[in-house]
């Protein structure tokens, strides 16, 4: 074998050294990086949120949702959020005057991304220098079982899954035709499957098949009280609860049809102000022979008495028990609500009760 000449020795030891010099430049590189990221994050709180955190429950809609933290008005994801402390972190997206048109747009940005892709390397990964996010500590063998169940059933963790998502629009959607918010009833069916299918479908970035999905229909609307609100700003109604009423059918129809469940609060509270507002005091008369025998035999003088005092009690036909605007859900709305959610929640899906 020839020997190799000085010249040639020289080259290759300069290749090594040019070598030494990128390796050594690339990890003082790093460190750099590495220590202008804690200086920020000790400055600036850093830029995410990289700790461990519970299983996620997702309120997505519009007034509705937006309102629903309000502890003013007893906001139903407030209580939500106390219900299952310790057991799922709950999000509220609302949009106030948000449709569901405008929620399509919104919803891949809203939805986590369960399905990616590929990862590609990055530099750092030619060195085996790529951080990995931290993971929870494993279960000790001496841990006591019941330490391990409750543990692994209340401590959060370093990958929090989309449990559950509630889904409610309509209220926007409902505006007379010549809105600039009325969405037609097809189209409004339509966007909310495909809200749902970025959920269900295998080839989205959300697909995510083990969330539970819930629907919400809008609340019921107390057209007398409504139109007062506006008429003292000087302004006309924007909606009807017979036109509402379409909507939330027709949250329910596509409810049934992606075989989810769905909170009818609208039907639910027709039928409470009904039961509020069954002008008994009539009726009460009538069995007690205050009016006679025979029912019909009333005096009209005396069915305008009842009716005053019934005005007295209900000036707005019993809405007023359930909305502060006609529109909005009040505090009493607001617990309406969270029962109707928590009811449907716990009986349709028993692992997800907290308890």
């Amino acid at each position: 074998m020839r020997p190799l000449s000085s010249r040639t020795i020289i080259y290759y030891l300069s290749l090594l050294c040019v070598a030494a010099l990128f390796l050594l430049n690339v990890g003082y590189l790093r460190n750099q990086s590495s220590s202008s990221g804690s200086q920020q994050d000790q400055t600036t709180g850093g830029s995410g949120f990289s700790g461990a955190a519970y299983d996620i429950a997702l309120a997505f809609g519009d007034d509705l949702i937006q309102s629903a933290t309000d502890p003013n008005t007893s906001g139903w994801l407030t209580h939500l959020s106390h219900f299952y402390d310790r057991r799922l972190d709950i999000l509220s997206r609302g949009f106030a005057q948000y449709t569901s048109s405008d929620a399509r747009l919104a919803a891949e940005l809203i939805l986590p991304k369960t399905n990616p892709g590929p990862a590609q390397p990055s530099w750092l990964d030619w060195f085996g220098w790529s951080k990995s996010r931290p993971q929870p500590p494993p279960l000790a063998a001496e841990e006591p079982g019941k330490w391990a169940d409750t543990r692994e059933r209340m401590m959060p963790s370093a990958s929090p899954k989309l449990r559950l998502l509630i889904l409610s629009f309509g209220t926007n959607d409902a505006a007379p035709e010549d809105s600039p918010w009325h969405v037609p009833l097809p189209m409004f069916a339509q966007n909310l499957r495909y809200i749902v299918s970025l959920l269900r479908s295998p080839e989205s970035a959300h697909y995510s098949p083990h969330t539970r999905i819930l629907f919400v229909t809008p609340p019921a609307l107390g057209d007398r009280m409504h139109a007062e609100y506006m008429r003292k700003r000087g302004l006309p109604p924007t909606h009807q609860n017979q036109i509402t009423r379409k909507y939330a059918e027709t949250v329910c129809s596509v409810a049934r049809d992606l075989d989810s469940p769905c909170v009818d609060l609208w039907t639910a509270m027709e039928l409470m102000v009904k039961k509020a507002t069954n002008r008994a005091p009539l009726a009460v008369a009538a069995r007690e022979g205050m009016l006679g025998s025979d029912f019909t035999q009333a005096s009209g003088k005396l069915r305008n008495i009842f009716d005053t005092q019934l005005s007295a009690i209900s000036p707005f036909d019993g809405y007023e028990m359930y909305l502060s605007d006609g529109l909005h859900l009040n505090a009493n709305g607001n617990k309406l609500l969270y029962k109707l959610v928590v009811s449907e929640i716990v009986t349709k899906w028993p692992e997800l009760r907290p308890y």
